[in-house]
């Protein structure tokens, strides 16, 4: 008797297929943003862990919010290598305009919380993130993470 797929690898697996249509090899930067560090930090493990089923070598780094020039410090060093490898970066405000190119491929962590509960009031450097750089517009894929044990894709294109 086998054991039921993990949905979370079942997702993640459905995005690495997504992100390799366009970065099928050379060095790939990924980015995993959203709100919620812990939560943020915890997909971009299994994520780094699902590139790396084949064989692919896989970076992982986490910035934080204070982090003064992700590109010199982490990209750039990377992408210095030789070969096929990725890179998975996870943390908070990756999608602000001074960091949306450094991405080959981006995710954007949307924890909403339950429906019926009021929704917490957010702090002003959130709400100005989320009202200026626009990530869930600017990333390559969305996923309804409020339940980090069932996380689900969605899309933004309102059709």
């Amino acid at each position: 008797m086998s054991s039921p797929e993990n949905p979370v690898q079942t997702l993640q697996r459905s995005l690495r297929d997504l992100m390799r249509q366009n970065a099928r090899a050379g060095r790939v930067v990924v980015a995993v943003d959203g709100l919620d560090a812990d939560q943020t930090r915890a997909f971009a493990d299994g994520f780094a862990a699902v590139l790396g089923e084949d064989g692919t070598p896989v970076e992982r780094a986490s910035v934080g919010d204070s982090e003064p020039d992700v590109r010199e410090s982490i990209v750039a060093p990377f992408r210095a290598g030789e070969g096929d490898a990725a890179l998975v970066v996870d943390g908070r405000f990756l999608h602000a305009p001074e960091r949306r190119g450094l991405w080959n491929y981006s995710v954007w962590l949307e924890s909403n919380p339950p429906i019926g509960s009021p929704r917490p009031e957010l702090p002003d450097a959130e709400k100005h993130y989320l009202a200026t750089a626009r990530p869930k517009a600017a990333a390559s894929a969305i996923v309804e993470n409020s339940d980090p044990a069932h996380p689900v894709q969605v899309f933004g294109d309102f059709c």
